[in-house]
């Protein structure tokens, strides 16, 4: 008898293992459910009279999804408190939703840090609370542009006679270093495609560019809009209205009260009595949301910060230009198909915060979603920044989700490296090079481009802008004319990028988890997952056709960059 072709037996031995693990999914999830169900009967059934009102903090950067934290990590044996993420934030909402005891919320506001597009998600989940009935009320000792964003959504917005206000409007600002630069004997060489690809001329040039100027004018022009509406919308206002109090520079919360941007002067000891507990104290109360016993799932892959080849990475300390995180292809590869590879995952949510990076590494993400896409149904939300080779990876998901104040686009390419040659002079050194080849040393720091380097350079970033331009035009269903004409390096806000058909709808994670579930015929209770990558390599599936200066040497090595001005944020 003769044996199977090992192929095929890897094949079987592959689909009973799916089918095992399915089988074990459903089990759990069955298990889960009843144990949901039963905790909830046992919630019903504890002594104790319900509070009316309940108290809820808002404060920190509320990152989109939950990190796990270390027993032994430094912020746990500090005894830091742990950041409240998004995804959090929701399952709070949800729970409290449920709660038909429940009259309202105080949203405590204090120290919120985040910019507008995470703004735009926490906002959401107190309008879904206002949606669902419960009157919430925010109080706030201070409030600045994003605060006013977050807590307009509110019935009810109230602040102490002392409360300090700082909602004087959006600013962008670029310091351009090449004359500093120059007096050291330092200088960048960058070059760059098209007009508005901006990154990294505040260290070429000494004022702003009119490309910059302008694409920065129409970016504050759409976010201002987005602003200006959905606080008015939420206070009842007209646009113009909250304009006016933009620009009289509200500075008392008297004057705040009699223009009509919060509604009540009060203390929290005369805001808050008997029947308002802490949201600790009530969640014993609350119920738990009872799973489907099925064990089809979402699973959510995220790439935060900038994009580099080999693993993601932390710098000792924020880096300018590259920022606090690095997201490596090969970790982002993994995660993909880890996520890709789970029996129980009916469809992908892919979350980018990220300004761009390597051209190289862009690519080889980009391959991983456009293989997924063609299985399952991937999601792609934008965070702040989804810019340059953090739009180039999302090109082919199904759908793209962006909020009205991300910054994306990008659709360009530059190169760039410092140039040494007036400092060594000036300082006494004396770099000597010996080379075979004509461009061995064409990234060295000693000397700038020549003609002939010049012109290899500029060949391979048009290789990459082509590329880049086809990847959109085929992931987009654009012309590819119609993407050069939008592209040039130019960037968007998510408003604007909806109307020019570079996203499909405005939202946040929130959203794009909800989007991925009805694209996958999911209930709306299905569960989610935060993948972590694998530690080791994970191989392709068969059937995808195709098997300080040590923290940014990664991109400092590349010569083709996709990148957005990390100085950019707004909020």
């Amino acid at each position: 008898m003769s044996a199977a072709p090992v192929g095929v037996y890897h094949r079987g031995m592959a689909k009973e293992q799916s089918e095992m693990k399915r089988a074990v999914g459903a089990l759990a999830g069955g298990v889960r459910s009843g144990a949901a169900r039963l905790r909830n009967a046992l919630v019903a059934a504890l002594p104790g009279e319900r509070p009316r009102w309940l108290v809820l903090e808002l404060t920190g950067s509320f990152p989109a999804r939950r990190k796990k934290r270390r027993l032994f990590s430094p912020d746990a044996l500090l005894g830091k408190e742990r950041v409240v993420s998004q995804e959090e934030l929701e399952a709070h909402v949800t729970a409290l939703l449920a709660a038909d005891w429940l009259e309202g919320v105080v949203v405590r506001l204090h120290e919120l840090r985040v910019g507008l597009a995470t703004g735009y998600a926490v906002r959401r989940q107190l309008e879904r609370l206002r949606a669902g009935g419960k009157r919430v009320v925010v109080t706030a000792t201070m409030l600045t542009d994003s605060d006013l964003y977050v807590a307009s959504a509110a019935d009810e917005l109230v602040v102490p006679e002392s409360a300090e206000f700082f909602v004087n409007g959006m600013a962008v600002t670029s310091t351009y270093m090449a004359e500093f630069l120059d007096r050291y004997g330092v200088r960048v060489e960058k070059l760059a495609i098209r007009e508005y690809k901006s990154a990294m001329e505040n260290l070429v040039r000494r004022d702003m560019s009119e490309g910059q100027r302008e694409q920065l004018d129409a970016l504050l022009d759409s976010v201002q809009r987005t602003f200006l509406e959905q606080v008015a919308d939420g206070r009842g206002r007209d646009p113009e209205e909250v304009r006016a109090w933009v620009d009289a520079g509200v500075t008392s919360a008297a004057s705040a009260q009699a223009a009509g941007m919060v509604d009540r002067l009060a203390y929290e000891d005369e805001l808050l009595g008997a029947e308002h507990k802490p949201f600790a104290a009530g969640a014993r109360f609350l119920p738990v949301p009872v799973r489907p016993p099925q064990p089809g799932r979402v699973a959510v892959v995220s790439l935060e910060g900038a994009i580099v080849t080999g693993k993601s990475r932390k710098p000792p300390v924020p880096l300018p230009v590259f920022g606090e995180a690095m997201a490596g292809s090969e970790t982002l590869v993994r995660a993909l198909r880890a996520a890709g590879k789970d029996p129980n995952t009916e469809a992908v949510v892919f979350h980018v915060d990220s300004g761009g990076g390597s051209a190289l590494a862009s690519d080889l993400i980009w391959r991983e979603v456009k293989l997924l896409a063609a299985r399952l149904p991937v999601v792609a939300v934008m965070g702040e920044v989804a810019g340059s080779g953090g739009y180039y990876v999302l090109t082919h998901a199904t759908k793209v989700v962006a909020a009205p104040t991300t910054i994306t686009g990008s659709i360009g390419v530059l190169s760039a490296k410092f140039v040494m040659e007036g400092f060594n002079e000036r300082y006494g050194f004396n770099p000597e090079t010996l080379k075979r080849g004509r461009f061995a040393d064409l990234n060295s720091s000693a000397r700038g481009y020549d003609d002939e380097e010049r012109a290899l350079v500029e060949r391979y970033m048009g290789e990459i802008y082509e590329r880049f331009v086809a990847r959109v035009a085929d992931g987009r269903g654009l012309d590819p004319e119609r993407v050069n004409e939008i592209g040039r390096g130019r960037i968007w806000s998510g408003a604007d990028a909806l109307e020019l058909g570079l996203v499909d709808e405005l939202g946040d994670v929130a959203s794009a988890v909800a989007l991925a579930k009805r694209l996958a015929n999911l209930p709306d209770d299905a569960p989610v997952w935060n993948v972590t990558p694998p530690p080791k390599h994970v191989l392709p599936l068969a059937q995808d056709g195709e098997a300080l200066l040590r923290a940014v040497a990664p991109l400092l090595l590349e010569r083709g960059l996709l990148m957005t001005p990390f100085a950019v944020k707004l909020g």
